[in-house]
């Protein structure tokens, strides 16, 4: 009976590991280029990538996908299982991150 439950204690922990890694959402320390967040967000919009999308100024990203570019320099930004949509200035994003 123990080594069962040992077995499923290791599965359950590495299950909760690999979820951890999967979801990793910790700020990054750099802001991108404007240059390279444009063609990510190019790139995201026509794979239609999840992505979170980190904000100047703000403490968490929004995950979810790019809906539309509005213009040159915004992006419409439709939240991940969410009604929420946010249009976002390439000026006011600092990093675009696949997840």
């Amino acid at each position: 009976m123990e080594n069962k439950a040992s077995r499923l204690q290791t599965v359950t922990l590495t299950l909760v590991n690999r979820a951890r890694d999967l979801f990793d959402l910790s700020t990054p320390a750099a802001a991108m280029p404007q240059s390279q967040l444009k063609l990510f967000a190019d790139q995201a919009q026509a794979r239609h990538y999840l992505v979170a999308v980190y904000f100047a100024g703000e403490d968490q990203p929004l995950v979810g996908h790019v809906a539309h570019r509005l213009g040159q320099d915004r992006l419409l930004i439709q939240a991940y299982r969410s009604n929420v949509v946010r249009v976002a200035p390439l000026a006011a994003l600092r990093y675009l991150k696949r997840v």
